[in-house]
């Protein structure tokens, strides 16, 4: 069987929590006016925090830290399309000239009252022009809401109860006004979403990881170990030596994967993502 540029395993590991966080730096810039319950596509102008496409369906938190004068806003939606006649939560940080933070629920686009909803909660100088401030949001059984810092559930500074919660499939990021605002994004590689196969993402390159374990076998062989061990996120392989390295990440926070030029080695990673394409790759 040829490996080419992906292979398919016959046994799919259901893959846990690794305890991984994917961060991803944004600019979002002015929208001007463009107001969550007066614009009827506002998905249109947002930024999807999902670069890497990741399936965020079922997705109940995320962390973050902006810098920003005010106006940040986060949007949780039921669309994964950017579709704006689905439901959506926005969380409004630092409105109304700093003073003001919100929770507000659309059900659809059609922007009558009867179809949104608005609560306001007052927070003074929550955000600052020249420094990253962390926050968290939370949309867990109806339970929507947001705080300071980057532990969910601590410092909450807004909370309400939705009695018809919907399943969130996409999260999007903008700034109105005349504020840009610069983000770093966190998502946790939550559960399930190895889909068993490998990509093949670099030559003459390596990944510098843990190594997991060491073996001359073929790539194939090499993979299907990897494919057996849930903390192996890719593997090195030098096919003129048959070198196999299966290689794991730490826990914490993911912003590059370091890599070093080696004649003869390629880096194949796991394919994490929904659409067949593979995070480690980006990275």
């Amino acid at each position: 069987m040829a490996f080419g540029q992906r292979l398919f395993l016959l046994s799919i590991v259901a893959v846990k929590t690794l305890g991984l966080v994917i961060e991803n730096t944004f600019t979002t810039p002015s929208n001007g006016h463009k107001k969550f319950l007066q614009v009827a596509d506002i998905l249109q102008y947002v930024v999807d925090i999902n670069k890497n496409g990741l399936d965020l369906t079922g997705i109940t938190t995320i962390t973050f830290q902006v810098k920003a004068c005010q106006d940040v806003s986060i949007i949780m939606s039921n669309s994964d399309d950017k579709d704006s006649s689905k439901s959506m939560y926005n969380f409004i940080i630092g409105g109304w000239t700093n003073s003001k933070s919100a929770i507000q629920r659309r059900n659809d686009d059609s922007l009558t009252p009867a179809s949104q909803q608005s609560v306001l909660f007052d927070t003074p100088n929550v955000c600052k022009c020249d420094e990253y401030r962390p926050f968290w949001i939370s949309a867990i059984n109806g339970v929507i809401m947001m705080g300071k810092g980057l532990i969910v559930g601590r410092n909450v500074i807004a909370e309400w109860t939705d009695p018809n919660p919907f399943t969130v499939r996409s999260i999007g990021i903008y700034t109105i006004v005349k504020n840009i605002g610069e983000w770093k994004v966190q998502i946790e590689v939550v559960n399930n979403l190895y889909n068993g196969s490998f990509l093949q993402c670099t030559t003459n390159y390596k990944a510098v990881l843990n190594i997991l374990f060491l073996k001359k076998t073929s790539l194939l062989q090499c993979a299907v170990l990897c494919d057996k061990l849930l903390s192996c996120i890719g593997l090195n392989y030098h096919s003129q030596s048959f070198s196999c390295e299966l290689v794991a990440l730490s826990p914490g926070v993911v912003t590059q994967i370091p890599k070093k030029q080696e004649d003869g080695w390629e880096f194949h990673t796991k394919c994490y993502r929904y659409n067949g394409a593979c995070l480690w790759c980006y990275f």
